[in-house]
């Protein structure tokens, strides 16, 4: 068993600065290369880092150093790197979402099983404790039978968040706006609370940010396959921006989390006088309002990549499978169906 894991970036936007942070702290982890268009970012990146650079992910997937590439580039252009990266026997960590439609991504999860290699996305908000303890809790049977776990998304982006990006809004390489770009972490936690997204029926519009082709405000009803029913409301529209709400709601009690904090817990019986939970005074990754996206905590990326490196080096599948990173996108996509078509759209229950 090698001792690191040979890691490549591709893309070093925004979200790879939290990448390489996370990165510098796993032990068994060493950033073998980096690769963007811009050939001058990409060799001062890599002088900071001391591994190569290059201006072509190809090449990068070619270098024998590197064991794994980590994608951080526009969603929807991913498929034709993950094919060449995984036909070089390179395995394939992606940001979310992986793809942007359930076929494209289906393609990419061939190409990997063909060349004997994995792919994995990030989902990070899954290794919050909050949103774990709230699983646990479900699992476990705490709120009893789930009756609702809705989702109220009401953040606001400025006009330069679409305009000063050529990709931000468009479908062929963002999937979409509100719904596929801000909320498919919402939209993934609520579908892994329940076992997933059974049917929906959505609509959705722009209302602020005429300019740009995805939807900037979406409302969602779904049933989840658990039985429960759920309603999302997802904007980046809403100045200058809110709080966002995750309840769950069950037949023995229920919770109401507001940006990563737990701010109502009841049970049924009045025993949640006596229990600890996490999530006190913590006020999740945006402060609240979200109306940046710049992040600066990469503590959930650092445990998520964390479990990632261990599982590669070990020839075990890391977290989260992209097989489970599709759920989201088909919801989403399925959401995009029903408005298009004014009708409810079955997604069918996940085998």
């Amino acid at each position: 068993m090698k001792e690191k894991l040979g890691i490549g970036i591709v893309g070093l936007g925004v979200i790879s600065d939290i990448h390489i942070e996370a990165l510098k702290r796993i032990d068994r982890a060493a950033i073998k290369a980096v690769c963007t268009r811009n050939s001058e970012k990409a060799e001062s990146t890599a002088v900071e880092l001391g591994c190569s650079s290059y201006a072509d992910f190809r090449l990068l997937a070619d270098d024998p150093e590197v064991d794994a590439v980590i994608l951080c580039t526009p969603s929807g252009s991913r498929l034709p790197m993950v094919e060449y990266i995984a036909a070089a026997g390179k395995h394939v960590i992606s940001e979310k979402p992986l793809e942007v439609t359930p076929d494209r991504i289906d393609r990419m999860l061939k190409a990997c099983e063909q060349n004997n290699v994995y792919i994995a996305s990030i989902f990070h908000k899954r290794y919050h404790p909050v949103y774990r303890w709230i699983k646990s809790s479900i699992e476990e049977g705490l709120f009893g039978e789930i009756v609702t776990t809705d989702i109220l998304m009401k953040w606001y982006r400025p006009k330069e968040y679409y305009s000063d990006s050529s990709w931000r809004g468009t479908m062929a390489l963002d999937g979409g706006g509100a719904l596929m770009n801000q909320c498919v972490h919402f939209i993934d936690m609520v579908q892994w609370f329940n076992g997933g997204v059974e049917s929906v029926y959505a609509r959705t519009d722009r209302k602020f940010h005429k300019e740009i082709e995805a939807e900037d405000t979406a409302v969602a009803v779904m049933e989840y396959n658990n039985g429960a029913f759920g309603v999302v409301e997802a904007t980046t529209s809403s100045c200058p921006g809110f709080s966002t709400l995750l309840t769950v709601n069950g037949t023995k009690g229920g919770v109401v989390c507001e940006n990563e904090e737990i701010r109502e817990l009841k049970l049924h019986d009045g025993a949640e006088r006596d229990m600890d939970y996490p999530g006190i005074d913590s006020s999740g990754e945006h402060g609240g309002d979200a109306k940046t996206n710049v992040k600066k905590d990469f503590t959930l990326h650092l445990a998520q990549l964390t479990e990632m490196v261990d599982a590669l080096l070990e020839g075990r599948q890391p977290p989260v499978a992209g097989t489970e990173a599709r759920h989201a996108v088909e919801i989403i996509t399925s959401m995009y169906e029903s408005s298009e078509k004014g009708l409810p759209v079955n997604i069918g229950r996940i085998k």
